[in-house]
């Protein structure tokens, strides 16, 4: 074998080790395109931090929906019950429940859920009797955490979740 020939076999196999690395593991930051082939659905309220941050409220794939931290506003994105942390709560429940039924999953369907909440000792016990509200007799799998900051100045909570699509037998 030539040397030409040895440089141009070598590119090939290099093309062809990273073509098979990106099958397998993936783009970071693939296109909607990208996404969409995968099979991923992505769901929004519209509100403008979705774009500017790029993020969605709910990603599907497979039987899983990934949802993001919850917070409480309304339609056009303003923060609901400033100063009023069982408000807050309440609402990021009731956007939660939205993107729920975006994909027409009950709440029985939801496996974990991860609060994160200022003054965590003041607001424990509501925020405690409030999933249990949420979720009924269903257990999930969660976690509460204090947090020193979120992302709006007045915001006291966030709320995240993971659900399945089917339940399994």
């Amino acid at each position: 074998m030539t040397k030409s020939r040895r440089k141009v076999g070598i590119g090939a196999v290099v093309a062809a080790v990273v073509a098979a690395m990106i099958t397998f593991t993936g783009l970071q930051g693939a296109s909607a395109q990208d996404q969409s082939r995968r099979g991923w659905d992505h769901f929004g309220f519209g509100v403008p931090w979705e774009e500017s941050y790029g993020y969605s409220q709910g990603i599907r794939g497979g039987d899983t929906v990934y949802i993001s931290g919850q917070l409480s506003h309304d339609a056009a994105g303003n923060l609901v019950g400033v100063g009023d942390f069982e408000k807050q709560v309440r609402t990021s429940f009731d956007n939660m429940d939205k993107v729920l039924a975006h994909y027409r999953i009950p709440r029985s369907q939801i496996i974990s859920m991860k609060i994160y909440t200022k003054d965590l000792r003041k607001n424990f016990d509501t925020a405690a009797r409030l999933h249990k509200e949420y979720v009924g007799n269903h257990r999930t799998t969660d976690t509460i955490l204090g947090v020193s900051d979120l992302a709006f100045p007045d915001q006291l909570v966030e709320i995240e979740a993971v659900a399945l699509v089917s339940p399994r037998s």
